[in-house]
């Protein structure tokens, strides 16, 4: 783009001194000569004119919000000043666009009076959830002429940004989801020796002692009996009033090395082949939070106790979700978090597992990984003691050199 800018300049000026000639040829010997001289001489005095601004022009910016729902728009206002007795030379703004905030429009040009401000005003609408950098790309200064351009000495270009929360929609998750049914059913197989009656009539909430019934069209899920229906292969509702025992820990991931990865690939894997690349790994991002989110809607509407875990700035933090207001709080609080891309850091809340006292938990990430294969493998499998944590995996996608952990599921949305 500045390179066209540039050769469009200097194609007008020398158009310009191509008509100055012609006029000092044919029309006016004297006058003519003069323009010519004048136009030959423009560029020194464009450019001697236009250095003084370098360190005469100040912009700043102001968003009027910094929380957003997907699709709810903000307007990012933007103030360029003139600190200097001559109107400015053209001052080029390009605004920063990424697929989580999206600009309506992203370039503008603007010539400001002496000692005077000129406000811009620029729309973000969020696309995708979590934190969105709106703000400036780059700004330069372009000579009268515009043949040079320059970039602003007293304003860093990296410091001109703000930046948004977009909050996570919650995805529709079946109660038949792999991932849930496997919990369920690994929740089931923990409590197996806990259960002292074989009669699936007198039991309830994974205690003995309250009766049950075959599951009807029409009961509410929240009364299945899901450790029974698990056990016996068939659904069970509750006739008492008792709430299910049946407690899941949903963990989001907190790495998601896209780097390592071949975009053509999580293209291949996910149900966003016709996205560009810039906006893949961001929507794979968005696929894990947003199913990690729905796995707890799910989980709740059948009765279920749910602890949900994240790595924040302090660690990891720890929420029990109860209600939708819970999950209001929780899908605010998820609005500003983001994957790291780092290699060798731990990914699995272990102690903050253990001090829940969950033994079943459903750990939502991007991408399943060998990192990530091999650390689940040395919290849920194996001889160390560890593996009396139940882990089941729902992931947007799957590399394809890892085996999913034993007993459990993948679920590539």
């Amino acid at each position: 783009m500045k390179i066209k800018q540039v050769f469009n300049g200097l194609i007008n000026y020398l158009a310009s001194i191509g008509l100055a000639l012609v006029f000092a040829l044919f029309l006016s010997g004297r006058i003519g000569w003069f323009i010519l001289a004048a136009f030959i001489c423009a560029p020194v005095i464009s450019l001697l004119m236009t250095l003084p601004f370098r360190s005469k022009i100040y912009v700043s910016l102001e968003t009027d919000v910094n929380v957003l729902s997907k699709g709810d728009s903000c307007e990012l206002s933007i103030t360029i000043g003139n600190d200097f007795f001559l109107p400015s030379p053209p001052i080029m703004l390009e605004l920063y666009d990424n697929p989580s905030a999206r600009c309506r429009d992203k370039s503008y040009s603007v010539s400001v009076m002496p000692y005077n401000e000129e406000m811009l005003s620029a729309v973000y609408t969020a696309k995708i959830c979590g934190p969105a950098r709106i703000g400036a790309a780059e700004i330069r200064l372009r000579d009268y002429l515009g043949i040079f351009s320059f970039r602003l000495k007293n304003i860093d270009v990296n410091e001109l940004y703000s930046q948004i929360a977009v909050i996570p929609d919650i995805s529709e998750i079946s109660p038949d989801d792999p991932a849930i049914k496997q919990a369920f059913l690994l929740s089931a197989d923990a409590d197996d020796g806990e259960d002292t009656s074989e009669n699936p009539l007198n039991v309830s909430g994974g205690f003995p002692g309250y009766d049950s019934r075959e599951y009807v069209p029409g009961d509410p899920l929240k009364r299945i009996n899901w450790k029974l229906s698990a056990k016996k292969s068939k659904l069970f509702v509750r006739l008492d009033d008792e709430t299910v025992c049946s407690s899941v820990t949903v963990i989001l991931d907190n790495v998601f090395n896209y780097k390592d990865i071949r975009l053509s690939y999580l293209i291949e894997k996910s149900p966003y082949q016709e996205c560009t690349e810039s906006s893949i790994v961001p929507l794979t991002a968005e696929s894990a939070v947003e199913g990690s989110l729905g796995i707890v809607q799910t989980l709740i509407n059948t009765g279920t106790s749910v602890t949900y875990m994240f790595c924040g700035e302090n660690g990891w933090q720890v929420y029990s979700v109860a209600d939708e207001s819970d999950i209001t709080q929780l899908r605010t609080d998820l609005a500003a978090f983001s994957f790291e891309c780092v290699n060798g850091k731990n990914r699995f809340p272990y102690d903050e597992l253990l001090s829940v006292k969950g033994t079943v938990s459903i750990f939502c990430t991007p991408y399943y990984d060998k990192e990530l294969e091999i650390q689940l493998a040395e919290y849920t499998g194996g001889d160390s003691g560890k593996g009396a944590l139940r882990t089941v995996v729902f992931s947007s996608v799957k590399a394809p050199d890892t085996d999913m952990p034993k007993g459990a599921d993948a679920d590539e949305s």
